[in-house]
């Protein structure tokens, strides 16, 4: 790095001045009367967006349905049940997918191992709790210049993931290898050019650097769920399997490590696996919104309905009107021969969405199948009235009328 010239200047980089009212904040927090009067401040203070969340994970999932939005300010709590702030922090640094800006941590009573830690995981600023909102501006102000110094490398790292998020792999490449070659130990800027180099499809390069990585941290867990990535693009399912796991003992309470594990699995079919590495979830009691929902599916996708039927409950006790949990409920009481359990999740899902396709589909199926064929037409003939390019219901629909009439003709 040039000695002449601050890294902003020697890169090319806008730096930002001063923090704009108008400028979206993300605010992190799962307390809620705090979010809510956090937030009732700040608009008050002129800042006329704030997006607010109870933990990291609903952030992520947020920002992942909405990569047009960025957010140059965070303020986020440390301490939350669903991926906290040093979690949240790691993820929108390291991912290419997402924008990082200014990011503030809320913690109480930090002491210096608190403040060293802080500093070390890239936190631009420390919100002690309880603070007053005297307090607030000031430390998101001071967040918000402390990040865009010119000299701070965060903003190179920023612009590396900015280009191989825009598809100019050959310049990532360049400023990820300066990155590499100025911080000898650091294994992030490896990782990212073992992203690129999988960009490219050079996997064998891609798993050289990681190696290297693994050399300068091995507890560094994002090298292992990269090394996962590339495996399952291989094909080579054992392997991918072995490094996701790794990646999750590493890190065992972050539950993006088990969604994108599933995920993965899933594509493969590979539905015991994806049960196995997801009951980890369970074991170190965590819990997170998709999770039960996973495993309903991997279980389901095992005929295993005992359990699905299990995992699908525990989803819903969080999302009691969630449709597609409904549907999965519904469809495994059909398929244990629970029909009556069955119908009244269907009932249910119809009353809550009266035209829903897999609903009336499905429990004109099973009223065909408690020999109800005349009740079973008229469901089915009404959910291709809703649903006019839903041939599977056609056909349903003549088979269902031909049984009618071997029933009446006998």
């Amino acid at each position: 790095m040039s000695d002449k010239k601050s890294l902003a200047e020697e890169y090319g980089i806008k730096v930002g001045s001063q923090l704009d009212h108008e400028d979206p904040i993300m605010l992190i927090e799962d307390q809620q009367d705090l979010r809510l009067i956090v937030a009732h401040h700040l608009n008050k203070l002129g800042f006329s967006t704030v997006k607010q969340f109870a933990n990291g994970h609903e952030a992520l999932h947020f920002m992942k349905d909405n990569p047009d939005l960025t957010f140059p300010v965070t303020i986020c709590d440390k301490e939350m049940p669903i991926l906290g702030g040093y979690d949240f922090l790691t993820e929108i640094k390291e991912n290419p997918a997402y924008s990082r800006g200014s990011f503030t941590i809320a913690m109480g009573n930090p002491d210096k191992e608190d403040i060293m830690l802080a500093t070390e995981n890239g936190v631009d600023e420390i919100l002690v709790k309880p603070f007053t909102f005297k307090d607030l501006v000031p430390k998101v102000r001071n967040a918000y210049k402390k990040f865009h110094n010119p000299n701070n490398p965060e903003q190179v790292y920023e612009l590396a993931k900015a280009e191989l998020r825009s598809g100019n792999l050959d310049k990532s490449e360049h400023i990820f290898s300066r990155l590499a070659q100025s911080a000898k130990t650091a294994a992030r800027p490896v990782v990212g050019l073992a992203r690129i180099a999988s960009e490219k499809k050079d996997f064998e390069k891609a798993l050289q650097y990681l190696e290297e990585a693994e050399k300068r941290n091995k507890y560094y867990v994002l090298a292992y769920v990269e090394r996962g990535r590339i495996f399952a693009k291989q094909n080579k399912i054992e392997e991918a399997i072995d490094q996701f796991t790794q990646a999750i003992q590493l890190s065992p309470l972050n539950p993006l490590r088990y969604e994108e594990a599933a995920e993965l699995l899933f594509k493969m079919q590979r539905y015991q696996e994806a049960a196995t590495l997801l009951t980890m979830a369970l074991d170190k009691s965590l819990s997170f919104p998709s999770l039960h929902n996973y495993l309903s599916q991997a279980f389901y996708s095992l005929k295993d309905y005992k359990k699905a039927i299990r995992h699908i409950k525990s989803a819903l006790s969080v999302e009691p009107e969630n449709i597609t949990f409904l549907n999965q409920l519904g469809i495994c009481y059909k398929e244990s021969d629970q029909f009556d359990e069955a119908q009244k999740t269907y009932n249910a899902v119809i009353k809550l969405d009266p035209n829903n396709k897999a609903a009336l589909y499905n429990k004109s199926v099973m009223l065909s199948a408690k020999g109800q064929h005349e009740e079973a037409i008229k469901l089915i003939k009404r959910c291709i009235e809703k649903h006019p390019d839903f041939e599977a219901a056609k056909r349903k629909l003549q088979e269902i009328e031909a049984r009618a009439q071997d029933k009446a003709a006998s």
